[in-house]
């Protein structure tokens, strides 16, 4: 026997050497080479043909080509045991500490100096062996090592752990997440984590999924934790809900807006509020205005608009009052970005969350009854062809004498026609007839109302046919149509800058008119564009306006506040926001008029769908085919909802406007999903 150099680079036969396999080294014997390869035989009884590049820089030592099978495997198993007991003997993080500062990078055999005097083969083999574990404190650049900094070993170190606390966290929330989802539809619930941190985090990660579904920074961790679940958008929801995070019907889409549904967000700004109470208290007038009504369903507290209206020889002279906010409103405030941020108030079928704080929206600002308010005063005297032959806006304080609900207005529009109630309908059908002629489309749909009763159980859900007052509400709808485009018409004159709404579009002549079949409506709106936000004013065209500024409703919606504020700052002969101020806020307004409408939008939907769900095995509904020009697509009117079927199911082609009986199937209220199984003729 002899032994080679430790630090020859030259492979022969009969050499000890070392190459990776799935990480980990394998002593090997070389029994053959030929140029830059060699065939060796490894611990595990295996020939291998391996690249010379393959073989670790520490070789040796170097036997007899000669020796038997048998005996080169007990040779390479001796070898293997040498290193490994010396390697359990190493304190790599000895040898990292000498040569950390010192050098950047060195051969194997420069490191084996630092521990020994005169190492074997074996120690630096060991040696070897143990700085490739240590990822954290060296790097393996064949042929050398580098040595990381301290710096650089504290990352590595932090990074490892991170690793390892994932990894964890992966195996114990997968299996976690699947007895979850098997849970969905029984009564038990899995126990949680034990590890209280683990549970946490699996937590967190629903959480943030539910509120951001596409976010970056969960993905990869959520692919491997639901990794085998099925691919269902709500999926983090429907697991959050079988844990008991959330209950059944909760509303994520505000999580996903970021909307605060309870009064308690404007907490923070209570010092705002009471210095805004102060003021109003400081400020007050003595009311100017007499004999102020406001028309509200019965359940509004927010009350933001009343009128009083006369009729003479020469028509009409029309006094309307606007909730006040923005005549002491304080824009760049902390408490007026919250409020920006919410934008406008929501309605649904759970109920009602104000976008100003509530003592604000229901109670300082609203216009209640025998309640001294700051408002916005429109002074108008008309014609009896609607035509407006004096206008004046002015700032005052106001005392509404009623707050009326639609439902009494209604009974005393039938009761007593020669009322200043019935000249308000007189108007306001006067107003309709002048918009009509000015090409407005007006679209006639009764809305249920939805109606949610808990038990214990579950929450029931009941569709109700809507409330109809229609004269009552012919009144309050023209009256703030008529505000909403002098206001827009007389800031543009006076070069006063506002939000507008357009719909600057072509509609053909016989668009114009009042629509009440689904298959018209339907067919009307697809044909009519959207309408927009603008600082330059425009037509609307649906509205029959060549300019509309909405600002009816300050209490209820950020545009209508900054509105109102523009035209009092004018009124007081102060300065208000520039063209290119309001033009540096579209960004967010549009931003947020999507994310919250979203929530308007789709919420009473999913009540709806619910509906359907509880009642699909016991009812049938009737739909009106309103587009057959692919999937059909049925109108239901008494639910206000849009079915699209197959057109198989339908037998012969359905006709617009044929009406259908439905057995509805599968129905999934998160996912806004509702299959028709069976039509048949009504």
């Amino acid at each position: 026997m002899s032994e080679l150099k430790l630090h020859s680079s030259e492979l022969r036969p009969g050499q000890i050497v070392e190459y990776l396999q799935n990480n980990q080294p394998l002593v090997s014997l070389v029994q053959e080479v030929q140029s830059s390869r060699a065939r060796v035989l490894n611990i595990n009884q295996r020939e291998v043909k391996l690249p010379a590049s393959r073989i670790m820089p520490w070789k040796g030592p170097v036997y007899s080509p000669e020796l038997s099978r048998q005996e080169t495997l007990q040779l390479l198993q001796e070898h293997h045991q040498a290193r490994r007991n010396i390697q359990d003997e190493l304190d790599i993080m000895d040898v990292w500490s000498m040569a950390q500062g010192e050098i950047v990078q060195a051969s194997i055999f420069w490191f084996a100096g630092l521990v020994w005097d005169q190492p074997d083969a074996d120690r630096v083999a060991a040696l070897g062996r143990a700085m490739l574990q240590a990822r954290t404190y060296f790097k393996f650049s064949p042929p050398d090592f580098e040595v990381y900094s301290q710096e650089t070993a504290q990352k590595k170190i932090e990074e490892e752990r991170i690793t390892r606390e994932r990894e964890r966290l992966v195996s114990i929330g997968k299996d976690f997440f699947k007895e979850l989802h098997t849970s969905l539809n029984r009564s038990e619930v899995p126990a949680e984590p034990q590890d209280p941190q683990v549970a946490a985090r699996l937590r967190a990660i629903l959480e943030r999924r539910i509120k951001y579904p596409e976010d970056n920074q969960t993905q990869d961790l959520w692919s491997k934790l639901s990794a085998g679940l099925p691919q269902d958008p709500q999926l983090p929801f429907l697991l959050a809900r079988a844990w008991g995070i959330y209950p059944e019907h909760y509303n994520f889409l505000l999580d996903q807006a970021d909307y605060a549904w309870e009064d308690s967000w404007s907490e923070p700004y209570a010092h705002e509020i009471r210095d805004l109470s102060q003021q109003l208290e400081r400020d007050a007038g003595r009311p100017a205005t007499a004999g102020l009504i406001s028309i509200d369903s019965a359940s509004t507290r927010d009350i933001d608009d009343a009128f009083h209206i006369r009729e003479h020889a020469d028509g009409f002279s029309l006094t309307l009052a606007l909730a006040g906010p923005g005549l002491f409103w304080d824009f760049g405030s902390e408490l007026d970005k919250a409020v920006a941020h919410r934008f406008s108030s929501l309605y649904l079928p759970e109920g009602k969350s104000d976008m100003l704080p509530r003592v604000l929206a229901e109670e300082m600002f609203s216009l209640n009854q025998e309640q001294v308010r700051p408002a916005m005063v429109l002074d108008l005297e008309l014609d009896f062809q609607g035509r407006v032959y004096r206008f004046e806006p002015r700032l005052d304080w106001v005392v509404v004498q009623a707050n009326r609900t639609y439902a009494d207005v209604e009974d005393e529009l039938a009761l007593d026609a020669a009322s200043n109630l019935g000249s308000a309908l007189r108007l306001a059908r006067t107003l309709r007839r002048k918009r009509l002629e000015q090409g407005a489309v007006i679209i006639e749909q009764s809305e249920p109302s939805i109606k949610l009763e808990r038990t214990p159980q579950q929450v029931l859900v009941n569709l109700m046919p809507g409330i109809s007052n229609p004269g009552a509400h012919l009144i309050v709808s023209e009256l703030m149509l008529l505000c909403n485009t002098i206001l827009a018409n007389w800031a543009r004159e006076k070069d006063i800058p506002v939000f507008y709404r357009t719909q600057d579009i072509v509609l053909p002549r016989d668009y114009s008119g009042v629509w009440r079949k689904p298959e018209e409506i339907y067919r009307i709106i697809r044909s009519m564009g959207p309408t927009l936000t603008e600082t330059q004013p425009r037509p609307h065209r649906s509205i029959g306006a060549e300019a509309y500024a909405s600002v009816t409703s300050p209490l209820r919606r950020y545009v209508d506040l900054v509105n109102q504020a523009q035209i009092a700052a004018a009124l007081r002969g102060g300065s208000c926001m520039d063209r290119a101020g309001l033009e540096n806020m579209l960004p967010m307004m549009n931003t947020r008029m999507g994310q919250v409408s979203r929530i308007q939008k789709f919420r009473p939907r999913y009540w709806k769908l619910v509906y359907f769900k509880q009642q699909a095995r016991s009812n049938t509904w009737t739909g009106i085919v309103v587009d057959n020009s692919g999937p059909v697509v049925l109108s239901l009117p008494r639910e206000q909802v849009l079915l699209r079927a197959p057109p198989e199911i339908f037998g012969e082609k359905a006709m617009i406007g044929q009406a259908f009986r439905l057995r509805l199937g599968k129905i999934d209220p998160l996912n806004n999903e509702i299959h028709v199984l069976e039509a048949w003729e009504e």
